[in-house]
């Protein structure tokens, strides 16, 4: 099977858990942390989702052999699968999936999901060199650049991502949970390193499709390149800024 397809079906088959995540918001359970179980299974499940249709996109445009991008592309489906069982079957037993390492069946799941992470950051950072020292297949320059800029991102994700689980939480001058803003639950009380990390890990949809807009606009090549290099320096100080807040124990606002 072809990268493209591999990356895409399990993309869909993420889809198809949000939906059920999505149905069981529906029912009353015991919150986990103060929220609905299904709630972080529901908000992964769109993220890998999506994760998982862009490398879709990108991984067919690498230029290494068919075999290569296909070892690529089932590196990135199975370590999404696994961390996305490991989550759904905590909030089946009404437990915390990230950060929880009580002896038994949640330290390994913990460890299990570390050590996925961990693959799937090495297969990134292949596609983020092979992306920027290989042209990219049937892909303009201004796009190109947006997808290398974005490749690089997602490692800021992952270091942050790290930095969590070293810490066993994602606050930072605080206690993970209490007031937070709706949907996302990022603190309002203290620093939280996740702000950071969702940016940098959509930095890698973001800055492609702004390319796609400003490519489109009725501008000379030179005003393109402005503008697509100022969105990538913004982008990199939002992200950036928002770790350093997070780091100095700040609230987002």
């Amino acid at each position: 099977m072809a990268s493209d397809r591999i990356l895409f079906w399990f993309a869909v088959g993420h889809v198809a858990i949000a939906a059920a995540a999505l149905i069981a918001l529906g029912f009353s359970a015991v919150p986990i942390g103060g929220v609905h179980p299904a709630l972080k299974p529901l908000k992964f499940a769109i993220s890998i989702a999506v994760f998982l249709g862009t490398l879709a996109v990108l991984v067919p445009t690498l230029s290494l052999s068919p075999g290569a991008r296909d070892v690529l592309a089932w590196i990135f489906a199975l370590t999404m699968a696994g961390e996305m069982i490991a989550i759904a079957t905590q909030a089946l037993r009404g437990t915390t999936s990230h950060y929880n390492f009580t002896p038994g069946l949640d330290a390994t799941l913990s460890m299990t999901m570390a050590l996925l992470i961990v693959a799937a950051t090495v297969a990134m950072l292949v596609v983020a060199v092979v992306a920027t020292i290989r042209p990219l297949v049937d892909c303009d320059a201004l796009r190109a650049t947006a997808w290398r800029a974005g490749s690089w991102f997602f490692l800021l994700a992952a270091g942050t991502g790290f930095r969590m689980i070293g810490g066993r939480r994602h606050s930072v001058g605080g206690e993970d949970g209490g007031p937070g803003l709706p949907v996302t639950s990022w603190s309002t009380a203290h620093g939280d390193l996740r702000i950071s990390h969702f940016l940098s890990l959509h930095a890698l949809q973001i800055l492609p499709l702004a390319s796609v807009v400003i490519a489109a606009l009725p501008l000379g090549a030179a005003a393109r390149w402005t503008i697509m290099l100022g969105v990538i320096a913004a982008y990199a100080a939002v992200a950036v800024g928002t770790l350093a807040q997070a780091l100095a124990g700040r609230p987002l606002w």
